[in-house]
Order: C-alpha cells, then sequence, then structure tokens
C-alpha cells in the first residue's frame, strides 16, 4: 500500500493574489515637516490682507468726506447796542447772515441768550420787527445797531448775504448786561438747520 502523503500546495497564480493593504498611516506619528507644510499653505498671505486693509480705509474715508455735510448759511454778531430800561436791559444785536447754497432760505425765529457774570443764562426771542423798529427810534443807545430789521419770515435769496437787526429784553439790569460772560444769537430756519453766532466778552 502506497504511502499516505501530502500533496504538494500549487503555486499561486499571482494574477489572483489579493493586493496588500496599504499601510494606514498613524494619527499620532504624523512628520512634524508635513505639518508645516500645510500650516503654510492654509494660512492667508499677509501682504494681499494688508492692501486690502489699505484699500477699505480709502474707501471708507472717502465716503465719509462725501457725505459729510455742506454748511447751508453762516451768521455773525457784528454790533451790539444796550439801554436800561427801569432794571431791564433792552439789546439791539445787529447781525450778518450768509446764505451758502442755491437756494432761498426763510428764517423761522430770533432768539438770543446772555450769560451774566455769575452764570446767570436769560432768553429772549426778539421783538417784532416793527417793535424793534419803533424802540431804536425811541432809545438813541440802540441806533448804533440800526439795520434792517431781521425778522421771522426773512427769505434770503441764493448765495446773498443780509445785514440786519433784532431787538431783545432782558431781565437784568445793564451793569450785569455790561459784565457779561457770553452773548449768543441763535436763528431758526424752516428746514435747515439753526444758525449760531457766539460773541466774546466785553472787554473790561
Amino acid at each position: 500500500m502506497p504511502e499516505n502523503t501530502t500533496p504538494p500546495t500549487p503555486p499561486q497564480d499571482p494574477s489572483k493574489a489579493a493586493a496588500a493593504p496599504a499601510a494606514q498611516p498613524d494619527a499620532g506619528h504624523i512628520p512634524m515637516s508635513e505639518e508645516m507644510d500645510s500650516a503654510r499653505w492654509t494660512l492667508p498671505p499677509v501682504v494681499p490682507l494688508l492692501i486690502a486693509a489699505v484699500f477699505v480705509a480709502i474707501l471708507v474715508s472717502v465716503v465719509v468726506l462725501s457725505n459729510r455735510s455742506k454748511p447751508v448759511a453762516s451768521l455773525a454778531i457784528t454790533k451790539v447796542a444796550s439801554v436800561d430800561q427801569q432794571g431791564n436791559t433792552m439789546v439791539a444785536i445787529q447781525a450778518k447772515l450768509d446764505n451758502q447754497i442755491d437756494k432761498l432760505l426763510y428764517v423761522k425765529a430770533i432768539i438770543a441768550e446772555v450769560e451774566t457774570a455769575d452764570g446767570k443764562k436769560v432768553k429772549d426771542n426778539a421783538a417784532p420787527s416793527m417793535e424793534g423798529a419803533r424802540y431804536i427810534e425811541a432809545f438813541p443807545p440802540l441806533q448804533e445797531a440800526k439795520a434792517d430789521p431781521i425778522k421771522e419770515e426773512l427769505k434770503l435769496p441764493a448765495k446773498t448775504s443780509y445785514n440786519g437787526v433784532a431787538v431783545f429784553a432782558f431781565p437784568i439790569d445793564k451793569k450785569a448786561f455790561d459784565t457779561r460772560k457770553g452773548l449768543t444769537l441763535r436763528v431758526q430756519m424752516y428746514d435747515n438747520p439753526t444758525l449760531v453766532a457766539v460773541e466774546a466778552p466785553p472787554k473790561q
């Protein structure tokens, strides 16, 4: 009886051999050089960012400057005259208004404020133009500031100047007015900002 022998294993066909699985990288042992290379390619370039920031800053500045409101008109106090009136003080304020736009402007109200030496502030609305003219004629000291009246509903044509006067009465004596800290005139306009003029304190 022939001896029981194990038949030899036939050689494996290379074409049928399964491909060996690719080695998987170890996440805990990534080479430092690869990490640095990845950071180099994912971080944004600095120079283009700086150029973009400068461009945006310039653009914002241009927009802000172009949208800045332009002055509509200006107001300046040119003369002040006063007279004592039974413990009160009547004041004629002459002022110049300049319309700086190509549009007709209308005066809505005229208000003056006096700040006395002790910090007290008193206000008054301008007397009606007809009354103001009578006060100026009746009290000679006020004639130093005589001019056409600055009155409500006064029309200021485009690109023109107007020199006028408004008369006020303040409940302070003349000495308190003469030693005032300041005098402020406000001319309110229809549909436009209020014009403000501040007189420097008179020299003592």
